[in-house]
């Protein structure tokens, strides 16, 4: 999964598309978690820093993360490769 280039985070979570004119803004996990797919991390590198960092479980993390990246793909934030691919 990648970030479009049309695509501009800033550092406090305000999310502009160029292409689309839409703008959103993310709370501080979902600024986390957009900077490293930005950063084209594995989602298992995700998994491992996120279930390290906060108390959460790896069910609960993974349907998060799967919802979030939904909600990417939809808004056009990001493109996939493969319809399968999460990340």
């Amino acid at each position: 999964m990648k970030i479009l280039k049309e695509v501009k985070i800033s550092d406090n979570g305000f999310v502009f598309n160029s292409k689309t004119g839409d703008s959103f803004s993310l709370n501080p996990i979902g600024l986390e978690l957009i900077k490293m797919i930005s950063e084209e991390k594995e989602m298992e590198e995700i998994r491992q820093e996120f279930l390290s960092k906060y108390d959460v479980d790896d069910l609960t993390f993974e349907k998060d993360f799967y919802e979030f990246c939904t909600l990417l793909k939809h808004h056009q934030i990001t493109v996939q490769n493969n319809s399968l691919e999460f990340n």
